[in-house]
């Protein structure tokens, strides 16, 4: 009888117990996401920060946009390829990102492809296969040239 009772005790706490352990797990989970959501949140207060010292967005300004003070004089280096060097933040970024992508490489290939050099179409002359001139009529009858365009070495390319 005792144990009859334990087992009903048991069976009626153990989903309740199994239930509590998912909800503090899933408390632990969503303490953890608000962490890392604040320390975004403080990442992104920074940034911006940054952006209300002027020197800092006059050297964004000078990387990012290319500007220059006046009276100054901008060179861009170029090597043999043609290509500018040294690339600004931006454009290794949209480089990075581009060479990652999967759809810019699906549409590189594409694009690539409907540019492609289309077949060479052959010409009007080689459309229409030349006639043969009509035989000379010979009395021996028993001549060993061909009559058709058979053997002509364009016909079997």
């Amino acid at each position: 009888m005792l144990i009859t009772v334990i087992v009903l005790a048991l069976a009626a706490l153990v989903p309740s117990v199994n239930h509590y352990v998912a909800q503090e797990q899933r408390l632990a989970q969503m303490q953890a996401q608000i962490r890392n959501r604040q320390q975004q949140l403080d990442d992104l207060e920074a940034q911006v920060a940054r952006w209300d010292d002027p020197t800092f967005v006059a050297a964004q300004a000078r990387e990012r946009l290319l500007f220059v003070w006046p009276g100054e004089t901008q060179y861009r280096l170029t090597d043999t390829s043609g290509e500018e060097i040294p690339m600004t933040t931006a454009e290794r970024r949209e480089q990075k990102a581009h060479e990652t992508a999967w759809y810019g490489t699906l549409w590189d290939s594409m694009v690539g492809a409907s540019q492609a050099a289309p077949p060479e179409k052959p010409s009007a002359a080689d459309d229409h296969p030349k006639k043969p001139a009509p035989a000379p009529a010979s009395d021996s009858g028993g001549s060993n040239e061909p009559t058709s365009d058979s053997s002509d070495p364009k016909d079997t390319e």
